[in-house]
């Protein structure tokens, strides 16, 4: 089969001063622009019936088919930047929405007075979702394409089970049926560490570091996000640098809220009743959700499928599995969409116009050129859960 590269394609949306560019990605007619329709215009934000203040950017005709795209935990909406580039490129008719959870980018967090004690309170995967319904009435859209990484997974997980009638796919990016401990105890041991110091300080853990950010705790603190939180062979580097950037800005009570709630979140027995078609999108190399979470993820899944007929497939991106440091080093990994942004354009495009994904698999080149991303078309690992 051919096999296609999209080193250029990748580096060419990199170049837009890592901004959507929607207008320079090719010589389809596109709709002039509108205030948040591009990062580098800015974000547009709008008050929610939670009481949370919402950013986000919007691109194509308010009468095309809504696509909500919700980013993962502490990130924003750059993490989806590059694929909604494509996805407008590729069919300037739909309307796609990025928004930015509650605590993350430039949406407000949740009050102090009612949240810095206890913020777990405020963070759990039902407000994230309450939010969205809340972001979707006030935009007036009744039902829509909802597109989720990780936390966004959940969050939209948690829409599809209480809110069907609002979902007319769902689409779950480096996802599972469960949280994994591993990584909230990092995330706590972490924690940990950035307390001390302000502590020291005489900031009393949590309420003093609410509205807080890394950034107070070690002004230097980019270079870990930059090697270990953010770290990603297979994307290209200059996407990790404003992502870097902005994930120091999260304020620590988001940091501290969502791991709390979240801690013990288990929703196996829950998707065994999802009756919206869903494809979950998987890289071979997510040391977050490994193969083991995709293996309770489909049976819980399949359920879903032999009991209410729903149409749910699962497809992996990357050829190579973990290696045995269990860290992604070769290959597409948990943060699909900063790797393979066109293949992840493509599959949405594909789920919400036919209801399959694309027989491509998208994978990495070989070392050293490992964020050199190939195409191999008609290769791919796809499964059509329950049939």
């Amino acid at each position: 089969m051919k096999t296609h590269s999209i080193h250029v394609l990748r580096a060419a949306a990199v170049a837009l001063p890592l901004a959507l560019g929607l207008a320079c990605l090719g010589s389809a007619p596109v709709m002039a622009a509108t205030p948040c329709s591009d990062l580098a215009v800015g974000k547009c934000t709008i008050q929610l019936s939670t009481g949370i203040t919402m950013a986000y950017v919007e691109t194509g005709p308010e009468s095309g088919i809504p696509i909500i795209l919700i980013h993962g935990y502490t990130d924003s909406i750059r993490s989806w930047s590059f694929a909604m580039a494509v996805l407008h490129k590729d069919d300037p008719s739909l309307r796609i929405l990025a928004i930015e959870l509650r605590g993350h980018g430039a949406t407000s967090m949740p009050p102090a007075a009612t949240c810095a004690t206890s913020p777990e309170k405020c963070f759990r995967i039902a407000d994230f979702a309450n939010d969205v319904v809340a972001f979707m009435n006030a935009k007036n859209i009744k039902r829509a394409h909802l597109v989720g990484h990780s936390l966004g997974s959940f969050t939209v997980q948690e829409i599809a089970l209480t809110h069907p009638e609002m979902v007319d796919h769902a689409v779950l990016v480096g996802t599972s049926a469960k949280v994994n401990p591993d990584m909230v105890g990092f995330v706590n041991e972490t924690l940990g560490k950035w307390s001390a110091p302000l502590e020291a300080k005489g900031k009393k853990y949590p309420v003093d570091f609410y509205n807080l950010t890394p950034l107070d705790v070690d002004p230097n603190v980019s270079e870990w996000m930059a090697n270990i939180w953010n770290a990603d062979p297979a994307a290209d580097p200059a996407t990790l640098v404003p992502l870097t950037q902005e994930t120091s800005r999260v304020r620590l009570g988001n940091w501290i809220g969502v791991v709390r709630a979240n801690q013990t979140l288990d929703n196996t027995e829950r998707l065994k009743q999802l009756t919206v078609p869903t494809l979950v999108i998987w890289g071979s190399q997510d040391s977050i959700f490994t193969s083991d979470h995709q293996n309770v993820l489909k049976q819980a899944l399949e359920g879903a499928s032999r009991a209410h007929g729903t149409n749910i497939y699962w497809k992996q991106y990357g050829a190579l599995p973990l290696p045995p440091s269990a860290q992604q080093e070769s290959d597409i990994g948990h943060m699909v969409q900063w790797d393979a942004p066109v293949t992840m354009a493509a599959d949405i495009r594909s789920f919400v116009k036919t209801g399959e994904p694309t027989q491509d698999l998208p994978h990495s080149d070989k070392a050293p050129n490992i964020s050199h991303i190939l195409i191999d078309h008609g290769k791919a690992v796809v499964v059509r859960l329950g049939s």
